[in-house]
């Protein structure tokens, strides 16, 4: 496997996900970083929920960890790019940031992701032609 693909998005900061200071909640956040990836997966590797309801393994996300660098706003304009850094046996190792419209970054997130076999709910590793598909020269 070599180049991961870039996943990017953009969002508006709704006034539901605000604080009173007019800053992102810090529970919005994952939502935000998991949404952006869910779409991505839909776009480029053509998972969309009824397809992943077919496969012989769920996705789990396992961990998150997330550096808050500066607020985000109210109707503030943001990116989210994220890609595959590496799978080591079941982990999928998905580095995500996002940025405001002048590409500051307002924060990043570490996102590991398990691949569990559906038939025993164990984590298994990815299997090739899956974790093929997060990598530029694979076929989506």
């Amino acid at each position: 496997m070599s180049t991961p693909i870039v996943y990017e998005s953009t969002h508006r900061i709704k006034f539901s996900d605000l604080d009173p200071y007019n800053h992102v909640r810090t529970a919005v956040y994952s939502a935000y970083f998991i949404d952006h990836r869910m779409d991505g997966l839909r776009k480029h590797a053509g998972w969309d929920l009824k397809t992943l309801a077919t496969l012989p393994f769920m996705t789990w996300v396992r961990r998150m960890e997330i550096d808050f660098l500066q607020p985000a706003i109210g109707d503030q304009e943001i990116t989210i790019t994220s890609l595959v850094r590496e799978i080591r046996g079941p982990d999928a190792h998905i580095e995500c940031t996002m940025l405001d419209r002048g590409g500051n970054t307002l924060s990043r997130c570490l996102m590991i992701v398990a691949c569990v076999d559906k038939s025993s709910n164990r984590a298994m590793d990815w299997p090739a032609d899956a974790a093929a598909l997060f990598f530029e020269g694979s076929l989506s």
